[in-house]
């Protein structure tokens, strides 16, 4: 009892600390890591084909069995030990050894660990295909995370504005310098502020959840993450070859690798299926005894002795005729293996595609930062400049809220392109085999 509560208090502690910590991205991929559930199924999975390759190399070594029989005999019955026939209530035991080994299969036993090793290097690429993607996952949450955080800063800077104008088209109004339309358009405007800052606030408490769960992580921990980093990226590698680059990353994406692996893995079920064209060899050795109390006067020991037998059998199996079970199975396998090179071709194709449309994105996201830089700074000065007109009373509000509109979707915008640029770039360098890091 002491110790489980030692373990909760522990438990509570490290909760404590997690909470009071800020996490950076490595740290929240490490955690990921580590506690992701379906990582740990994955990891399972990986140990499993472990145990399956060593399954298939013990089929290398003999089988050995030890066999008692302990039989009970009334009325006409054959006594092991003479193989006479008595007509007498008597008790009989046997005792064997038998070992088997297969001298030939056709190579089966072979094939089959070569295919284990496939196996094993294939769960193994699957569950580095697994922890990628989630860490792209994890990664796209994180950025989205930050741009949410700065998008709700502007929508209270944007309501904040609001309040501020509702104050002076109030005292307007009561002055009789306006009318009361004015006020409403003001307090309409307000309230789709307000309902765009719940909506983002909605949106980032899931966001939040969604993270605790990739890390599996206490729901009630405090998340607190920090802030990336805009990264130096090397315009020259844009400049280089798309086709180029995105060959150099299909070669080493876990995904293709997996593909070509299962790709091998299939040509090798073909040789395998064929093994059963062969025939196959087995060498069986028998040593036993038998003892019974149809005669007591004889001992156990000379019965035993006296009875102890051993036997080695060679079999040979040639197959001839099964239905065209191996003709139809190597047929199968066969169209197994080219639908197998037509999956990796499409793999192959998925991932150049992907690594294409992120550079693309990046090349685009560059541009449209510059544009968006642009754009903030005259639509801050010109919703600077119509403040001040309307305090003055040369517009009005309709005119204001177009302009103040403007200027809060170049916020948005300038937020968006920075985030994008941080997480495109990152993937970039991650499609070529560098770490994901902000």
């Amino acid at each position: 009892m002491k110790k489980m509560i030692f373990f909760f208090a522990l438990l509570q502690i490290s909760n404590l600390a997690l909470a009071q910590k800020t996490l950076t991205f490595s740290e929240c991929l490490y955690l990921m890591e580590s506690n992701n559930f379906v990582l740990k199924n994955v990891a399972i999975n990986e140990e499993i084909a472990h145990y399956n390759l060593k399954t298939k190399k013990g089929k290398l070594l003999p089988s050995l069995t030890g066999i008692g029989d302990n039989k009970y005999s009334w009325g006409r019955e054959i006594d092991p030990t003479t193989n006479a026939f008595v007509n007498k209530d008597f008790k009989s035991y046997i005792g064997s050894i038998n070992a088997n080994y297969t001298l030939f299969s056709g190579f089966y036993t072979l094939k089959s660990i070569q295919i284990g090793k496939q196996e094993v290097a294939i769960t193994a690429l699957n569950h580095k295909k697994m922890r990628d993607e989630m860490g792209i996952d994890l990664a796209q949450k994180y950025i989205t995370l930050f741009y949410l955080q700065e998008t709700l800063l502007v929508n209270q800077e944007q309501i904040a504005a609001s309040n501020k104008q509702l104050e002076m088209a109030q005292l307007k109004f009561d002055s009789g310098v306006i009318a009361e339309s004015e006020v409403f358009k003001i307090q309409a405007q307000k309230s789709i502020e307000e309902l765009t800052l719940i909506t983002n606030q909605n949106r980032l408490a899931s966001l939040e959840l969604d993270l605790k769960q990739i890390m599996n992580l206490p729901l009630e921990t405090e998340l607190k993450l920090e802030k990336p980093k805009v990264p130096l990226f090397e315009n020259s590698l844009l400049e280089e070859n798309v086709l180029e680059i995105a060959k150099k990353a299909v070669k080493i994406h876990p995904s293709f690798l997996m593909y070509q692996l299962m790709e091998q893995k299939a040509n090798k079920e073909v040789s395998l299926s064929q093994s059963f064209y062969f025939p196959s060899l087995n060498v069986k050795y028998n040593y036993g005894s038998t003892y019974s109390t149809n005669d007591p006067e004889i001992t156990f020991k000379d019965q035993f002795n006296a009875n102890l037998a051993s036997s080695l059998k060679l079999s040979l199996v040639i197959p001839i005729f099964n239905q065209f079970e191996t003709t139809y199975r190597i047929k199968q396998t066969k169209l197994a293996f080219e639908q197998s090179k037509i999956k990796t071709k499409i793999e192959e194709n998925r991932i150049s595609k992907l690594v294409i449309q992120a550079i693309s994105d990046t090349k685009a996201t560059f541009k449209k930062q510059e544009a968006a830089r642009i754009a903030f700074k005259f639509a801050q000065k010109s919703y600077d400049s119509d403040i001040l007109k309307y305090e003055l009373g040369k517009i009005n509000i309709n005119e204001l809220n177009t302009t103040k509109n403007n200027f809060q979707n170049a916020q948005s915008e300038l937020i968006r392109c920075k985030y994008e640029l941080i997480l495109n770039t990152s993937l970039i360098r991650y499609y070529l085999g560098e770490e994901l890091l902000f």
